[in-house]
């Protein structure tokens, strides 16, 4: 074999193997993002993972609002404010409110709820889950998307959560399963975090989407009733 012939061998070589490399790491740093549901700005959120989501949150929105028609709803996490504006769509007698701790998520969300005409019904504002700008007992349930695995003290928020509720409001947290977030796995941790909150019991359920892929949790809590004297 030439020497030349030799040199464009190695060079398609050499080419293959950094292109092979960088595309690893283009891969792996997608699917790392796609598990922290992490992506650099909202635009590129919302315009990327929130839009993969749309059927995930379309089913949410139909369960949330066959069980709460009407009332005062809060959404925790509620990023660039697509399940905000389908459930308030599913249910015109409800009212909801929107937290998130990124200013630019709450700006996008707000746009979207004005461009839906919903901005008398859904409104948005920056806030923490440790420490959520709302009165107590505000609320006849709470809705939370693929917000917990994120939280830097979830019993801080489930605390939070339970303030806000009225009595005999129910929460449903819905997150990533164990294969994707382990702190979920096999619900013992999920558990554990509502034994220790206020609410003291919960319920773990298996949600599964898409079709048949049990790719999500149901963490369901409620408030327990106040005893009449």
């Amino acid at each position: 074999m030439s020497r030349k012939l030799w040199f464009t061998v190695a060079a398609m070589l050499v080419a293959a193997t950094l292109y092979r490399n960088r595309l690893r790491a283009y891969l792996e740093q997608a699917f790392a993002n796609v598990r922290a549901f992490d992506l650099p700005s909202a635009g590129a959120y919302d315009a990327l993972v929130a839009a993969v989501l749309e059927g995930f949150y379309a089913r949410v929105a139909r369960e949330v609002a066959v069980a709460y028609p009407g009332g005062k709803l809060l959404e925790v996490g509620s990023g660039p404010g697509r399940l905000a504006v389908r459930l308030a769509q599913e249910a015109p007698g409800v009212t909801l409110t929107g937290v998130d701790i990124s200013d630019a998520m709450v700006e996008r969300a707000a746009r979207r709820a004005a461009g839906a005409g919903l901005s008398e019904r859904v409104r948005f504002e920056v806030g923490d889950v440790a420490v959520l700008p709302l009165s107590d007992g505000e609320f006849d349930g709470v809705v939370s998307t693929l917000s917990l695995h994120h939280w830097s003290d979830p019993a801080r928020g489930l605390a939070e959560i339970h303030r806000v509720l009225k009595p005999g409001g129910e929460a449903r947290i819905y997150d990533l399963a164990h294969w994707l977030w382990l702190s979920a796995r096999g619900g013992n941790r999920l558990f554990q975090l509502t034994a220790a909150s206020p609410f003291g019991e919960g319920e773990v359920q298996i949600f599964r989407w898409p079709g048949s892929v049990p790719a999500f949790v149901l963490l369901r809590l409620r408030r327990a009733r106040e005893a009449r004297s």
